[in-house]
């Protein structure tokens, strides 16, 4: 499969080659109407029924309650096969470490400084 991608003002969302799922967020804020919004882009742009999800960010990227709930809810976890969160902003990394700490997803679930290392790791998952 070649790689696919759709742009949306919060993320870019790429399918990859490889079968994982790549969301490159902007620096933004996302509350429930957001969330909600990409999961249903995502849907209906992911050629997968389920895929390791990949989520990265070059900025400051954060949500607010009733976003997290949504976001780790049975809804949206019964498409991810693993989630892997990359960055490297310490911040995200506090962000994402607390958001494994508190959502207990229900896939396996890890933070990633290195792009490499995220992706590696997913592909156990494919």
């Amino acid at each position: 499969m070649k790689e696919q991608r759709i742009e949306l003002p919060e993320c870019t969302i790429i399918a990859r080659a490889d079968g994982i799922l790549h969301i490159a967020y902007t620096d933004i804020f996302l509350h429930l109407e957001d969330s909600k919004r990409i999961f249903r882009e995502t849907r209906s742009f992911s050629p997968w029924e389920k895929a390791p999800l990949f989520l990265s960010g070059t900025g400051f990227t954060n949500q607010d309650k009733a976003s997290r709930d949504f976001n780790g809810s049975p809804e949206v976890l019964k498409h991810c096969s693993a989630i892997a969160f990359h960055s490297p902003s310490l911040a995200q990394k506090i962000l994402a470490n607390f958001f494994i700490k508190m959502m207990r997803p229900s896939v396996p679930t890890r933070f990633f400084t290195t792009e490499e290392d995220a992706i590696n790791w997913l592909k156990n998952y494919l």
